[in-house]
């Protein structure tokens, strides 16, 4: 018992270090559009240019090194912000499944076929994502109020508006100051806490859930090899990068490509540590969609690859 809570431990600490960073970045990001109430701005801004949004969005989340649960920070930051869901979406799906560092990895280790395969199943995928989002809102399926609780930070309030109207330039500093210091405090505390939480769960699934187990089943190609692997991939835990040597040891087990590229894409999207974090700023409808979008788009990319190869 010792030994499991001094690993645990250790795996949070060493998680939580290397996510600091995006994490304040993003954090404060919120904070400030919030604060000082730009989001209208930003909102206008994004709302007549979504199409080509999307596709950009799509390109950026699969150049990002940011894993399935470090993307969450950059999320709620940007739904805080009012950015349209559909390029959000596009860029969240895309995010956790590529970088350039895990294509030069699978290209490296599971060969040219995969890793371009992976690349354009990635992008395809986030588009695919970005545009039915888009088209979901348009016809009010989803609506704006997608953040639960707004991320953790609280609308201003009209009476501290007419206070302020009557301060010097410095005072609404100072207040604005301590306004953002509140909302960062907030925001962070909010989405920090299911951030640990996912980093618990996932250090729990990489510690006692063996990777054999998963072998025995995908090892043999079988025509539901696809299904399984992006079932597979919610409790056997793997990030864009360490999924690859795993991939690669089940392929000497002789589990296809196809089957192959849907662990890839599915393991890193729908693991629990990540469906724990995206349930944690989102309401159910966008919860649901981000499932779908990333399990669908899993078996049908590695569908299509097996009748390609």
């Amino acid at each position: 018992m010792t030994e499991t809570v001094r690993y645990v431990m250790q795996f949070v600490y060493r998680a939580s270090f290397s996510l600091a960073p995006f994490f304040f970045m993003s954090v404060a990001v919120a904070s400030i559009i919030k604060t000082f109430e730009l989001e209208k701005n930003l909102k206008k801004a994004f709302d007549g240019k979504q199409k080509i949004s999307v596709t950009l969005a799509a390109g950026t989340g699969a150049l990002s090194p940011l894993c399935s649960c470090g993307v969450i920070p950059a999320v709620a930051a940007m739904l805080a912000a009012g950015i349209p869901l559909a390029p959000i979406m596009a860029f969240w799906i895309t995010s956790p499944l590529m970088s350039p560092e895990s294509f030069v990895l699978t290209y490296s280790l599971l060969g040219r076929d995969l890793a371009v395969a992976r690349l354009i199943a990635t992008l395809m995928i986030g588009l695919a994502a970005g545009y039915g989002t888009m088209y979901l809102v348009r016809n009010g399926f989803l609506n704006s109020g997608v953040l639960r609780n707004n991320a953790g930070l609280k609308k201003s309030d009209p009476c501290c508006k007419r206070a302020e109207a009557e301060m010097s330039r410095k005072e609404k500093w100072i207040a604005k100051s301590i306004q953002l210091a509140r909302n960062m405090k907030d925001m962070g505390i909010f989405i920090g806490k299911y951030i640990l939480l996912a980093f618990v769960l996932e250090a729990m699934i990489v510690r006692y859930v063996p990777v054999e187990w998963v072998g025995k089943i995908l090892g043999s190609g079988n025509n539901a090899g696809p299904i399984l692997a992006a079932m597979l991939g919610v409790p056997a835990y793997s990030s864009s990068i360490s999924a690859i040597p795993v991939v690669r040891g089940l392929m000497d087990l002789g589990m296809d490509k196809g089957t192959a590229l849907a662990f890839l894409i599915g393991g890193a999207a729908t693991s629990i540590p990540a469906m724990a974090a995206v349930f944690s700023i989102v309401k159910g409808k966008v919860f649901i969609l981000y499932l779908v979008y990333s399990m669908l788009g899993a078996v049908t990319a590695g569908y299509l690859f097996r009748l390609i190869r």
